[in-house]
């Protein structure tokens, strides 16, 4: 098949490119597009670059361990297996959208589960230094900057109403008017 459409118009012939349909949403990403070798390296060695990301999470934050137990040390890692997953999609296609889109629909799962965002924040930041010890070169920069956009969307999230992290006492005490 053509890459062009020849259509009739009224004032003659127009060619148009070729394009999906409109109720079919945007066309697929090209997963070649990026980075595919470093998201083969990735995805290769997930379990390892999951287990370094939730353990440079919680060296980073120390009192992640404490807030949310075992169990939730568990959750995490499940949650570090997708984001990576979801990394991979972003780093071999070249395009910020799979996780920036993933996190954005992620929150609220983590916010059921009473997970507040500065956690998912330090996941997330755990992941940047895992992969930057797997990947090189600009491959490993532009992971950083697709994570640094998770980052970006979780902070968002944070600020709304809902969130499971300390407020300041004083704040709180002000906003309840005691």
């Amino acid at each position: 098949m053509s890459p062009w459409i020849a259509v009739p118009f009224a004032y003659g012939d127009a060619t148009l490119n070729r394009m999906s349909h409109p109720l079919h949403g945007a066309r697929p990403l090209d997963t070649r597009a990026g980075f595919p070798e470093a998201a083969a390296q990735i995805s290769a060695r997930w379990s390892e670059v999951a287990d370094r990301g939730i353990i440079a999470a919680v060296e980073q934050n120390p009192e992640l361990r404490d807030r949310v137990g075992e169990l939730g040390l568990r959750h995490l890692l499940r949650d570090a297996e997708v984001v990576l997953q979801k990394l991979c999609e972003s780093v071999g296609a070249g395009s910020v959208g799979p996780l920036k889109n993933f996190t954005e629909h992620a929150t609220a799962t983590w916010r059921r589960r009473r997970i507040s965002m500065d956690d998912v924040t330090d996941l997330y930041e755990g992941l940047r230094v895992a992969v930057a010890a797997t990947i090189t070169g600009e491959a490993a920069a532009f992971a950083d900057a697709v994570l640094k956009e998770g980052i970006a969307v979780l902070k968002w999230h944070r600020r709304l109403g809902g969130d499971t992290r300390k407020r300041n006492r004083i704040l709180k005490a002000i906003y309840k008017g005691a």
